[in-house]
């Protein structure tokens, strides 16, 4: 596997919200770390494994003289394409006729490095086979994996993440601000409603509907952005609504992964006719995407047209459905993996909607790649390299829907 060693340098995930807490988790992920190879944090979705991995993974940085390196896995279906993620999250590429996973363990051996490994569920016994051999072939590598599900190796040490702690309603809540599911939400809501803080005369309503939220931080966050229009009692009074549609008895009984499809719904069904639309139709992209390609995709000339994308674009970012990223060329935008797959299942729900979106997208990718070859030659190839790099996992699903179409899958 030829080209650049590890470089000793951290490629995370960038924050562009603040971190609540996690103080216990953070320290005992890195006690797992100093002491153990292969270290799983386990979870239901939206309960914020890749934020508590990326800042692991920040605090130990100085411990791996090669470097800290994130696997992104959310935006690949394919197993076969697992070790070519991380190799390329290690900046190795070979061109030989070597298997891909065998020419990643020989060129790591002697290496000193934690690979993070993120959003394995869906591959499982792909992740598995590359953290077993990179376990076995190294003596340095030491692996931080998130995943709903464990990897099942006898080397795998879990570390399970928790809801965040809700007080009880009813008590004293003299100390809120010590929870930090009532802090996270006092932080978002703080964000869409400025000079919003936690009082005597609103904590009981925030720590009430955090506990129908079950402490999950991504349903606290999509609940808090409805703070731009609506009081505590108005949101805790229209949350309640909506679990009473999905359950008799407590809401608070509900399984988490009620809660939060609770949660995304609702969210759902407070955007506009457009922006629902928009999401679902965003759902092929793989990783993220810039708005010249979320025009492309979404825009059909009949139900949406160019110009009206940007503007759903902004009300999603508005809504935290969509993510704001920097990117190589500017603002990129992406969908957490919870909320991709919600997009994509209503996508699926009108006949032919998924396959017509996918082409758009995949002309999008073909028109990209040929602009880059064309523009090769010139002066600008190390950010052709970047903008490639950047829509990686796009070019990716593009060449998957691409074959799945020609052989009639």
């Amino acid at each position: 596997m030829g080209g650049s060693a590890p470089r000793r340098d951290c490629h995370l995930p960038v924050e562009t919200t603040s971190f609540v807490d996690r103080r216990r988790e953070q320290a005992d992920g890195r006690e797992l770390l100093a002491r153990a190879r292969l270290v799983t944090l386990t979870g239901p979705g939206g309960v914020g494994k890749t934020r508590l991995a990326a800042r692991i993974a920040a605090r130990v940085e100085r411990a791996f003289p090669d470097g800290v390196r994130f696997v992104h896995l959310a935006g690949l279906d394919d197993p076969a394409l697992v070790p070519l993620a991380a190799a390329d999250a290690l900046g190795l590429h070979d061109h030989s006729d070597r298997p891909p996973l065998d020419a990643l363990v020989e060129h790591v051996r002697d290496r000193r490095l934690l690979l993070v490994v993120d959003n394995c569920e869906h591959l499982l016994p792909a992740c598995a086979g590359l953290t077993a051999a990179l376990l076995h072939g190294t003596t340095g590598v030491r692996v931080l994996a998130t995943s709903r599900h464990r990897l099942g190796l006898t080397e795998e040490h879990l570390l399970d993440v928790r809801p965040l702690p809700v007080p009880d309603p009813d008590g004293d809540l003299s100390a809120a601000y010590g929870y930090p599911s009532l802090a996270l939400f006092a932080d978002r809501a703080a964000a869409v409603a400025p000079g919003f803080r936690l009082t005597a005369g609103n904590r009981a309503a925030v720590a009430r509907l955090c506990r129908h939220l079950d402490g999950l931080p991504l349903a606290i966050e999509l609940a808090a952005v409805r703070m731009r229009v609506l009081g505590v009692e108005q949101l805790l009074e229209r949350l309640d609504d909506r679990y009473r549609l999905l359950a008799t008895g407590s809401p608070a009984a509900l399984p988490r992964h009620q809660t939060l499809r609770a949660a995304v719904d609702w969210s759902h069904e407070l955007c506009t006719e457009r922006e629902r639309l928009v999401w679902a139709r965003l759902s092929v992209c793989a990783g993220g995407f810039d708005l010249e390609t979320a025009e492309a995709v979404c825009a059909d000339g009949r139900r949406i047209r160019s110009y009206d994308v940007l503007e759903a674009v902004a009300g999603l970012v508005d809504k935290s459905v969509l993510c704001r990223d920097p990117g190589p060329d500017g603002v990129r935008f992406r969908l957490l993996e919870t909320l991709r797959h919600y997009g994509l299942d209503t996508l699926r729900q009108t006949p032919g909607e998924e396959p017509a979106t996918r082409r758009r997208h995949r002309d999008r990718m073909q028109t990209l790649a040929t602009a880059c070859e064309q523009a090769w030659f010139g002066p600008g190839q190390r950010e052709i390299v970047a903008r490639l790099r950047a829509d990686q996992d796009n070019l990716r699903a593009a060449l998957d829907f691409s074959l799945a179409e020609g052989s009639g899958g």
